[in-house]
């Protein structure tokens, strides 16, 4: 099942959407995003945890939007 984050629901006014088949892979588009986008160029371990925890299953981020 896919992977997504929605910038927005880490707590920021960005509409940045990222969609990955893994965990991993999508944690990577994230760090993209965040060095490109956020000037966020080295994010902690922490910062990573934090930002892992927001991240969703595809399917029940349908679920929710359909709500």
């Amino acid at each position: 099942m896919a992977k997504v984050f929605n910038c927005k629901d880490f707590g920021g006014v960005c509409n940045w959407k990222g969609r990955a088949d893994t965990r991993e892979e999508l944690l990577r588009k994230i760090a993209k995003h965040g060095a490109v986008k956020h000037n966020m160029k080295d994010m902690s371990e922490a910062m990573l945890a934090k930002i892992a925890a927001t991240i969703r299953d595809e399917r029940k981020e349908l679920n929710n939007s359909r709500k």
